[in-house]
């Protein structure tokens, strides 16, 4: 595994240098560290929306991705008005090396992060964070900004296969064990209301009942009722 793991570093730094090399000189910005879970969607914006785009993806072991560019395009967030180009990327490689190259005529803001689910991951690394319907942007320092003229940016990007754990400690319990409480429920309720019903009975036969025992007993029979009927309802479902 450190063998294999090595290797992908290495084919990783060697595809950087071989893109890098084959692009002219310009504006040059380089992220060499960049971690994020697999799945998650890597966001690049460029503001104002600049020219003359060309985007490069290259992956250490041959992984697929997948990406789209958006122009005149908001991440509708208050540190980055305004219309911007958006460079948007999926990995599936562990190691994946994007450059972008593009021109302006004017200084361009650069804001990049990822859009996710699992901000716990991320909180470690960046404190900006903003919630959408779709998901969790995080923005990933720094913020930078590239001078007017032609530039390059390369992002070396690790990609984790995350297992998701379930929260908290559960105990699963048999069919059997969950059953007996219902049950015994189940058959105190019958019990309660037979009683209250036989007990009724017999101070009938001595006295009148009076209104508010009369009223007792038939609340007691009436959630007694919804009671059982609840539990086994419960029980067939088991």
């Amino acid at each position: 595994m450190e063998v294999k793991g090595l290797s992908a570093i290495l084919s990783g730094v060697l595809l950087a240098y071989v893109t890098l090399s084959a692009v002219g000189e310009g504006n040059i910005a380089s992220f060499s560290n960049v971690s994020m879970i697999k799945g998650d969607l890597f966001i690049l914006a460029l503001s104002p929306p600049v020219e003359n785009i060309q985007v490069y993806v290259k992956t250490a072991e041959g992984g697929r991705y997948s990406y789209l560019v958006l122009t005149n395009r908001s991440l509708g967030i208050p540190d980055f008005p305004g219309k911007a180009t958006l460079i948007q990327l999926i990995p599936e490689d562990p190691l994946t090396n994007i450059t972008v190259i593009f021109s302006s005529n004017t200084t361009v803001r650069i804001l990049y992060g990822v859009l996710t689910t699992n901000y716990t991951y991320y909180s470690q690394v960046s404190s900006k964070y903003y919630t959408f319907s779709n998901g969790i942007l995080v923005t990933l320092p720094p913020l930078v900004e590239m001078p007017a003229g032609g530039s390059r940016i390369t992002f070396i990007i690790n990609t984790l296969n995350l297992q998701k754990e379930g929260g908290g400690f559960r105990i699963e319990l048999p069919p059997l064990a969950t059953m007996i409480p219902v049950i015994a429920t189940v058959v105190f309720l019958v019990y309660l209301s037979a009683y209250a019903i036989v007990d009724s009975y017999y101070v009938s036969v001595r006295e009148e009942l009076s209104k508010a025992r009369k009223l007792g007993v038939a609340l007691l029979l009436i959630l007694s009722a919804l009671a059982i009927y609840w539990l086994m309802g419960f029980i067939i479902k088991l």
